[in-house]
């Protein structure tokens, strides 16, 4: 049973609630977002033009667009590498005890990030 006001009501596992707003800026409590699945269908005009050019691309030069689509999955998973590579070197560099330019072991984890990065 679930309390809707002043009555019980008996519930479905089955039963969903669907809530929608126009309202960019409407915050929910941590209590309700421990309990539902948020969506965000927000549309920028970055979007607008990736998803039009694949359209176009996709039927005007399908093997252009396969690469594009293979350079955007690299630069997804680079971004991801490289992620990974700083939040390493930020743990090297907070174990540190004493000067970090003393310690080879995160000055060359630092050459290394640069590399990675460039």
């Amino acid at each position: 049973l679930v309390r809707i006001g002043t009555e019980d009501v008996d519930f479905s596992p089955k039963f969903n609630v669907i809530l929608t707003t126009k309202n960019p800026a409407a915050k929910l409590t941590p209590d309700l977002c421990s309990r539902v699945t948020l969506v965000n269908f927000t549309v920028t005009p970055e979007s607008l033009q990736s998803q039009s050019m694949s359209i176009v691309l996709r039927s005007e030069k399908p093997e252009l667009e396969k690469q594009r689509a293979n350079l955007l999955k690299l630069q997804g998973e680079q971004n991801v590498k490289l992620r990974e590579l700083e939040e390493q070197m930020l743990r090297e560099i907070s174990a540190v005890e004493g000067s970090i330019l003393d310690n080879d072991r995160v000055v060359e984890g630092m050459e290394h990030l640069m590399k990675e990065g460039a």
